[in-house]
């Protein structure tokens, strides 16, 4: 339901409303649904995602457009969304390859939007005025050409691609996808393995492929024989660390920095510089657990996006059961009760009233004055890169249609010296682009905004015979919710935390668990087994 024409609901009475539908927020929506709760699921927004949005190549112009451009408990959502995003740069690349066939005039589709390819002639021709009329009086516009054909190009196919803010994958055994199984709500979603995973090495200058599974320890070269079986001692370690605990202790309460196993030094460097002896070891022991579940690998990439699309499988399930939806709803205000400070329910610009016993929300329709002062853990920032080519960034040479998971870990040649650079490579078997086009995403978590960094991980990855389509790069808000007396909500508000910069959605789904249990009894079953009736549309 839309409010392009207005409707006022004959329900105004609710358990639960629920504002923006992100993963977290909707995950939340479709089992409160499930266990029998009225569900209000609300968004501002004309399309599912919020923070977690997946968009066609136009919704990804119109998107970087509009990054571009009250009263007491008022809500200004799209105000405080904006502020989420920072260093928005869109850019079109010039291809070498029709530099020589492209002419004099582009041929622009009937259907095409022209709003959008009015923006984008404009700025290429502020481009041209701003670098190419400085030194000289005559202008070669085939290079603008080229990347307006591009333009055009990548609009015609924008069904085709399907671009993820917020990429992540997930845990082959992890809780996320024993939620799926179990509920049903995995058969809304299509999955493919993710059976590669290579690390950058700077001495070689190259992406090495890094065994992902028991036969591959083996079948590797780059380690030898007495290294490997090191290796298989410490994988079959960390799968029962937690049976270990004096290998966590270490001097002062400070974890030790090696490990109780004759590693050789390059394996201890490797595993060191990856992460923290204890968050390592957690992080290894999950993934061993997963390989080979689905396939050969331990991860599972979602198709046709990742959190946008898992949240949309959630409120099919809210709607399945009940829940009401609304979206491109504009909000007013929350309804606070003066007497006890509690919040009653939500006004929307059209004036209508909706009560409930609890408010879900995402951090962005918050009012600012109950939202934490201390920045210092709330508020952290991610550098995000979206590249598109006409060829893959990786190959292990053997298969260039490859799914694979990447990362250079700190002190890497692409100057990240406190976080790893996080990286998906995805082609058009996840849906992610067109057959014959290639899309990377690159990340990574820093205080400072550190996009020189992901240009330059682009720069040693991008091979000399591939050129680059065209390029999103970004800064993130990332704000973790930490339940305590920093806040100045009303108690029966619940906010939803953003994206984090983690590889997975472990963080999501045990934030969304949490939420639920504040809603309900203890007992509740959260997404219990899916009904049997073959006849039930769930």
């Amino acid at each position: 339901m839309s409010n392009n024409s207005p409707q006022l609901l004959d329900e105004t009475d609710f358990d639960v409303i629920v504002l923006g539908t992100g993963l977290i927020e909707s995950i939340v929506a479709g089992a409160l649904a499930r266990a029998g709760k009225k569900v209000l699921h609300v968004d501002s927004n004309d399309h599912y995602g919020s923070n977690w949005s997946v968009f066609g190549f136009k919704e990804l112009l119109r998107w970087n457009q509009s990054q571009q451009k009250s009263k007491k408990h008022s809500i200004e959502y799209h105000r405080n969304y904006r502020e989420n995003y920072h260093n928005v740069a869109f850019k079109l690349y010039q291809q070498p390859s029709l530099y020589d066939k492209v002419k004099s005039h582009l041929l622009i589709d009937a259907t095409a939007d022209k709003v959008l390819i009015e923006e984008s002639i404009n700025n290429e021709v502020k481009n041209i005025i701003n670098n190419d009329l400085k030194n000289t009086t005559t202008i070669d516009l085939q290079p603008s050409i080229s990347k307006l054909t591009v333009l055009l190009n990548a609009m015609r196919a924008s069904r085709s691609y399907n671009l993820d803010l917020t990429p992540k994958l997930l845990s082959c055994n992890g809780e996320l996808v024993e939620i799926l199984i179990r509920s049903g709500v995995g058969r809304y979603l299509e999955f493919k393995g993710v059976d590669d995973i290579g690390i950058y090495d700077s001495e070689e200058g190259r992406l090495d492929r890094v065994p992902s599974s028991k036969q591959d320890v083996f079948t590797n070269k780059s380690i030898n024989l007495v290294d490997k079986r090191k290796l298989m001692r410490f994988l079959t370690f960390a799968i029962d660390f937690n049976s270990n605990p004096d290998v966590l202790e270490g001097k002062r309460g400070q974890e030790k920095k090696n490990y109780k196993l004759p590693l050789s030094m390059q394996l201890q460097t490797l595993i060191i510089k990856v992460s923290s002896t204890k968050v390592g070891l957690e992080q290894t022991q999950a993934f061993v657990r997963s390989m080979g579940r689905f396939s050969k690998g331990g991860y599972l990439c979602p198709l046709y996006g990742g959190g946008s699309e898992i949240a949309q499988a959630f409120c099919r399930v809210c709607a399945v059961f009940g829940g009401v939806y609304i979206l491109s709803q504009e909000l007013n205000e929350f309804l606070i009760d003066e007497n006890t400070s509690e919040c009653k329910g939500i006004e929307t610009k059209d004036g209508q009233k909706f009560n409930a016993n609890w408010v879900v929300t995402g951090i962005d329709y918050l009012d600012n004055s109950w939202v934490s002062p201390s920045l210092t853990d709330f508020e952290k920032s991610v550098s995000r890169a979206i590249v598109v080519t006409d060829k893959p960034l990786v190959s292990f040479g053997e298969n260039d249609e490859m799914l694979c998971y990447s990362v250079f870990p700190p002190g890497s040649s692409a100057g990240n010296h406190d976080k790893p650079v996080l990286v998906i490579h995805q082609n058009h078997e996840t849906m992610a682009c067109p057959r014959g086009e290639y899309v990377t995403y690159l990340w990574k978590e820093s205080p400072q905004e550190d996009q020189n960094v992901l240009e330059k991980a682009i720069e040693l990855l991008l091979p000399e015979d591939a050129h680059i389509k065209f390029s999103l790069v970004y800064s993130q808000r990332s704000r973790h919710i930490t339940r305590d007396d920093s806040w100045n909500l009303p108690k029966n508000i619940i906010p939803c935390s953003d994206p984090t910069s983690s590889l997975t959605f472990e963080e999501a789904i045990r934030e969304a668990m949490e939420i639920f249990f504040e809603c309900v009894p203890k007992d509740t079953s959260f997404m219990p087994e899916q009904p049997q009736d073959p006849e039930e549309d769930y």
